[in-house]
């Protein structure tokens, strides 16, 4: 399983015809700007981010939030050890 990366969410939507004008329309870009990042001679200017982001599909979260939630998951939501005074499961 591959690391999630922005390069390659980015590479993938701006060489798929079916996806590409719709990220080059959202970000004010034309054909010459595509090719210009992608080739790494252009950058994503700051003001474009969350266009870019909403773009990919993909959102940003804190680390502290998912550790949040991975902690929930593995105790549970509706672990009854814990609501019936009896600690966290699997720990006694």
């Amino acid at each position: 399983m591959q690391k999630p990366s922005m390069e390659r969410a980015f590479r993938q939507a701006l060489t798929d015809p079916s996806v590409r004008a719709d990220v080059r329309d959202r970000l004010g870009w034309d054909d010459s700007q595509v090719s210009r990042f992608l080739s790494g001679q252009m950058g994503l200017t700051i003001d474009k981010i969350d266009a870019a982001v909403e773009c990919l599909a993909m959102v940003i979260t804190s680390r502290k939030y998912l550790d949040f939630l991975a902690y929930g998951a593995q105790v549970g939501t509706a672990c009854y050890c814990v609501r019936a005074g009896m600690g966290e499961c699997g720990t006694r």
